[in-house]
């Protein structure tokens, strides 16, 4: 690639990663406003036509009706009502399928004009191929909510987030390995920030399962501040899981930042004195934001604005944490 090219393809990929990052939190909001499973029907082509009128919007509710979040929870649901939750769903389908074109077109074209390298050709159809899956894990998610029981599986929910995070991560990769990004070795700090990145992703997952149970509701209150910011309380130690017990997961989601705050501590700590110091800083600052923002979120019952900026911030985190792993690798690693 000329620098010319190198720019459009950077512009590109930027957009995409944007985008991905904007999906999620609107994905997020979907999911506290309740309106993943408005939307029963899963048409590609046709999907992308909301209702256009009174008798469409009628025809729209009848379907949703039939199906169980409506009779076990929504029962009485006035249209209006509706119409509220249909509009988030309807959003981060919509986007998710411009998203999709966002990256196929300018692809096509790219490759046609031969801009790509044989390596990056192989890299790009990776990113489709993921980002393919990723709309199907979305249907695949919203499926399992449309049974008996009204609520999507807490584990869809997270490899369906964990996968859109994945694929935000590859493209930032991506764009660094394209723009040659300048590297500063350190075998140390590189193996702290691919901890750091394990444990983010942990965590991201816990997070989709305490989303997914609803278990931000769950803190316990009676043992004070300190006991709900620090206590885990066993509800019953015979129902003991970090699968599928929503109080055991919440407070492992909670106790487990704390590990995260350790792991970004010796990280500062190593980079201070290095020139990898902005970058570690940058990462201990937005950890700490993150813990308070987590904490917030909890004392006030998970409120729409600060579980939607806590998921925001889990973006900036782990998009830091990438880019620092990615400039102390060794100058002769130039890809995923």
């Amino acid at each position: 690639m000329n620098t010319q090219q190198k720019k459009i393809t950077t512009t590109w990929l930027y957009s995409g990663l944007i985008l991905i990052a904007l999906i999620i939190i609107i994905g997020g909001i979907t999911r506290l406003t309740h309106s993943g499973l408005s939307m029963v029907e899963w048409k590609l082509i046709a999907g992308t036509i909301p209702p256009l009128n009174e008798t469409q919007w009628q025809e729209t509710f009848a379907k949703y009706q039939q199906f169980p979040e409506y009779q076990k929870i929504n029962k009485g649901m006035s249209l209006d009502e509706f119409k509220s939750i249909f509009f988030w769903e309807y959003l981060h389908r919509i986007l998710g399928r411009l998203i999709g074109l966002i990256f196929i077109i300018p692809f096509i074209i790219f490759w046609k004009k031969q801009w790509f390298s044989s390596q990056q050709k192989i890299q790009l159809t990776i990113l489709l191929g993921l980002g393919a899956l990723q709309g199907f894990l979305g249907w695949f998610m919203v499926k399992s909510g449309l049974v008996d029981v009204p609520a999507v599986s807490h584990y869809r929910l997270a490899i369906h987030l964990v996968t859109a995070f994945g694929l935000m991560c590859y493209i930032y990769w991506l764009t660094l390995s394209f723009n040659n990004v300048e590297k500063k070795p350190n075998k140390i700090i590189n193996k702290l920030s691919k901890w750091l990145a394990i444990a983010l992703v942990i965590q991201i997952i816990y997070g989709a399962f305490v989303a997914g149970l609803k278990a931000g509701y769950l803190l316990p209150v009676d043992g004070g501040i300190f006991e709900s910011i620090f206590g885990y309380t066993f509800r019953n130690a015979n129902d003991f899981s970090l699968a599928n017990n929503s109080f055991d997961i919440q407070a492992f989601h909670r106790l487990f930042a704390w590990v995260i705050f350790a792991i970004s501590l010796i990280t500062y700590n190593k980079t201070r004195k290095t020139t990898l110091k902005s970058a570690g800083n940058l990462i201990f600052v937005l950890v700490i934001i993150q813990i308070i923002l987590g904490i917030t979120t909890l004392l006030l019952r998970v409120q729409i604005h600060t579980a939607t900026t806590h998921q925001f911030i889990a973006i900036i985190l782990l998009l830091s944490v990438i880019r620092l792993t990615y400039i102390s690798s060794k100058k002769s690693q130039s890809s995923v």
